[in-house]
Formats: structure tokens, C-alpha cells, sequence
């Protein structure tokens, strides 16, 4: 029964205790933290003190010596005026617009300079001639190695395409069957 007694009036005094701590008001003058990842902000000024003056502004920037770039567009002021509005333009000769390259697509469209045209495709194909025959490519030897391709670069670049049992080496058959598929037998 005394430790009852003991734990209820241990339990009453800490009730009592946050009680009365918690009935203390915070200081007034005191501010709050800032929230975490920003600035502290500065102190308040005491009352009656007097802020000080802004500073003052900053000093233009010197012209800089040096010569302009010739590469670089004229500034501002030193370009034309502008032709006066409803004054009529001086007619140009429409420019007949560039042949289109095979495989490229174009897009034309109204601009206040004129027409437009954007010409876009894939680069042309280098010329590779005809394909060298299989005992040029490997060297008198059963099959041609990924260093022996590097001699014929559409082989090289199609190494992997032609050696279709992956063995790392194009055979005679597979080497006849990539020519005859990928066109490089320079007909």
C-alpha cells in the first residue's frame, strides 16, 4: 500500500509541476527562431533609434578602350533607323528556293522577312565502291575478323549484322549472303 501512496504522489507532484510551468508566459521581447534553411533575420532596432541611410548608388561603369569585335553585330545606336511606317519597301527579287537534297524533308513558312524554307535529312552516304572479295578480307584465312572488316568500312559497320552465327567471324556464306542483302556489291 505504501508504494501506491508513494506513485500517486509522485504522479500529483509532476502533474502539478508541468502544470505550473506550463502557465509561464515567454518572454515578449524574445523572437521566435527561423524556420530551418532560411537566414536569420536581423535584430529588431531598439526603440527610438534612428535607421541608418541607405547607401548611396553605385558609380556608372567607365567606357572600356577596347577595339570592337568585327565579328560582332553593330550596337544599337550605331545600326539604320528603321524605314518610317506605311512607307513602301523597296521590292527584292523573290530568291527561287534551293533544291530540295534526296531524303530530306522541307518545311516553308511566311515570315516578315520573307519566305523561309528549312531543309532537313540525314547526311549523304559516302562512297564505298564495290565490296572486295572475301580472300582480299581475311587474308587467305577461313573467315574475316572484326580488325580485317575495319578494311571495308560498310563491313565494319555492319559486323555484327553479318556474323550471324555470332561467332566473331564472318564466314565466305555469311560474307556472300551480307553482300547480296546490303547492296554492297557495287551493282
Amino acid at each position: 500500500m505504501k508504494k501506491h501512496v508513494r506513485a500517486v504522489t509522485l504522479g500529483a507532484s509532476l502533474l502539478l509541476a508541468g502544470a505550473a510551468f506550463a502557465q509561464v508566459p515567454p518572454p515578449t521581447n524574445q523572437v521566435p527562431p527561423p524556420p530551418p534553411g532560411e537566414a536569420t533575420p536581423p535584430p529588431p532596432p531598439p526603440p527610438g533609434a534612428v535607421p541608418p541611410p541607405p547607401p548611396p548608388p553605385a558609380a556608372p561603369m567607365p567606357p572600356t578602350s577596347q577595339a570592337p569585335d568585327p565579328n560582332m553585330p553593330p550596337p544599337a545606336s550605331d545600326a539604320p533607323p528603321p524605314p518610317p511606317p506605311g512607307a513602301p519597301a523597296a521590292p527584292a527579287a523573290p530568291l527561287p528556293p534551293p533544291a530540295p537534297e534526296a531524303g530530306s524533308a522541307g518545311a516553308s513558312m511566311p515570315t516578315p522577312q520573307g519566305q523561309v524554307t528549312v531543309n532537313s535529312g540525314p547526311a549523304p552516304a559516302k562512297p564505298a565502291g564495290p565490296a572486295p572479295d572475301f580472300a582480299t578480307l581475311s587474308g587467305g584465312k577461313g573467315g574475316i575478323t572484326p580488325e580485317q572488316a575495319s578494311a571495308y568500312p560498310l563491313l565494319a559497320n555492319d559486323f555484327q549484322y553479318a556474323d550471324s552465327n555470332r561467332d566473331g567471324k564472318v564466314s565466305k556464306a555469311e560474307y556472300q549472303k551480307w553482300v547480296a542483302k546490303s547492296g554492297a556489291s557495287g551493282q
